[in-house]
């Protein structure tokens, strides 16, 4: 992950833009506290609130920071995470088979400038995957802050490894838009939102997105291909809403 990289927005948005809500803000400033202490921080958020989104746009506003991106697979080994940093700090050639060998190349690698190593998917870490991560945060040489992203519904199996809980000192936990942060938020996050009444906005987040921008990505989606498929026609996105998912309750 480099500072120049764009954040993705879901499903490659045409006309999204970034903005950065109070969750998106609380995050970084729990970041700069870590980066600050170089310690391990874990932040958590339910599942499409925007963990790894926020990871992005945080890197992005921070132009002089160093972040390397992990996402390892279920049940990863040690190795796979020696490995996964060789290439993320793009070393010369293969990564050595010897594991002491490759700490060695990896140590003196992360020494210099302050890194950020952030573990998307943290839950899905194996017991050993969290040791050899204790092992990078205890040694003396590498200047390295470790961030944990992890679904809120998946939190206890991190919570259970005893190497995380005595040095993780942040457990940050985003929350999803408050009601009223719908209104400011979305005008800015897509032109087709722009002119759209609170009331609108206010049933549209009751019956469906409950603030969570995931859901308002996958609504913005869908009204944009109505558009297309009609272009004569000015969408009621709640009557579209209710043709998608026709179960949907009433709003208060």
């Amino acid at each position: 992950m480099t500072p120049t990289e764009h954040a993705p927005h879901y499903l490659s948005l045409p006309d999204a833009r970034t903005v950065t809500t109070q969750a998106v803000r609380a995050a970084g400033h729990a970041l700069d506290n870590a980066l600050r202490e170089q310690t391990m921080m874990c932040l958590t958020a339910d599942p499409g609130v925007g963990k790894t989104f926020t990871l992005h746009t945080l890197c992005q506003q921070r132009p002089t920071l160093s972040a390397l991106r992990l996402l390892p697979r279920t049940q990863a080994r040690p190795d796979d995470l020696r490995h996964s940093l060789h290439h993320a700090l793009d070393l010369p050639g293969d990564p050595p088979q010897d594991a002491g060998i490759c700490d060695d190349y990896l140590r003196h690698a992360l020494e210099q400038p302050p890194r950020l190593l952030a573990v998307d998917e943290a839950h899905q870490l194996s017991a050993s995957c969290i040791e050899y991560l204790r092992y990078l945060h205890d040694d003396p040489v590498p200047q390295v802050t470790i961030l944990l992203l992890a679904s809120r519904p998946r939190l206890k199996a991190l919570r259970s490894q005893p190497a995380l809980l005595s040095r993780v000192t942040t457990w940050h936990h985003m929350e999803s838009l408050a009601a009223d942060e719908v209104f400011t938020v979305l005008p800015r996050f897509h032109p087709l939102w722009q002119n759209t009444h609170h009331n609108t906005l206010a049933r549209l987040d009751d019956m469906w997105a409950h603030g969570n921008l995931r859901r308002w990505a996958a609504l913005t989606h869908q009204l944009q291909a109505h558009l297309r498929r009609r272009p004569d026609q000015s969408p009621d996105p709640t009557a579209l809403l209710r043709r998608l998912h026709p179960t949907l309750a009433p709003s208060a």
